[in-house]
């Protein structure tokens, strides 16, 4: 391993890592096995007095038909922008309203890895979230429309026309985005990374990346994260 990638086996400090990880619906990935793909899944909540954690069912649907009792998760998580791995198994497989839960013991070891997880969505068309963004440079605010979401950024669809006033690397503010199920409207700052064509005529996609990021705008958009990914998988299976 690298010199920033360290194992963890001291049980409390497992439990406070877990609990740090835990922003009340966490997203996460999950392999089943140690080359396989990595699939879609969330930490839904912790059990500390038993020392059991909470697992969302993966997605798509066909992962998580694999899933039974006994079977090893190989999980992957992001703390603060820095990838978590651990492994454990399921315990049992729970059915709650929004779906299944797999419930499995706390790991033994946790490792920090130097290497990142990036956990995105794409949104639908008919469901996609205005947001407002501003820069010194424009008189006034553009209105543009979120094309997908991840832990780290967001891709959102503006004029070609106002992408030019941009270079790669320039900063601006967003404001007034209103996520589902997230009470209150998101604002921050976002760095352009990239643009790409849309399949608008005059329109492009914008890569950004969010600047700054809190443990609270992080929690609200995992939170938006794991409503996308469910509406996917309820589509999925309509």
């Amino acid at each position: 391993m690298d010199d920033t990638d360290y194992t963890v086996d001291k049980p409390d400090r497992i439990a406070g890592i877990l609990k740090d990880l835990d922003h009340k619906l966490t997203l996460v990935s999950v392999r089943l096995d140690a080359d396989g793909p990595l699939y879609t899944s969330a930490l839904v909540r912790l059990d500390p007095g038993a020392r059991e954690l909470f697992l969302d069912e993966l997605n798509p649907p066909r992962a998580h038909q694999q899933v039974t009792a006994g079977m090893s998760l190989r999980v992957f998580a992001a703390l603060r922008g820095v990838a978590v791995r651990f492994t454990t198994t399921v315990a049992r497989i729970e059915q709650e309203q929004g779906g299944a839960l797999y419930a499995c013991p706390y790991p033994d070891t946790l490792q920090y890895l130097q290497r990142r997880e990036t956990f995105r969505v794409h949104i639908p068309m008919a469901q996609r979230p205005q947001v407002e963004l501003r820069t010194p440079s424009w008189k006034d605010p553009v209105i543009g429309e979120l094309v997908d979401l991840s832990g780290q950024g967001m891709c959102i669809e503006l004029p070609t026309s106002t992408l030019d006033t941009l270079e790669i690397g320039s900063t601006l503010a967003f404001a007034n985005l209103l996520l589902p199920d997230v009470s209150e409207r998101l604002s921050g700052d976002l760095r352009l990374a990239n643009r790409r064509r849309s399949t608008r005529d005059g329109y492009e996609y914008a890569g950004f990346e969010v600047v700054g990021m809190t443990q609270w705008l992080e929690r609200q958009t995992n939170i938006a994260l794991l409503h996308y990914q469910r509406e996917a998988r309820r589509r999925s299976m309509e």
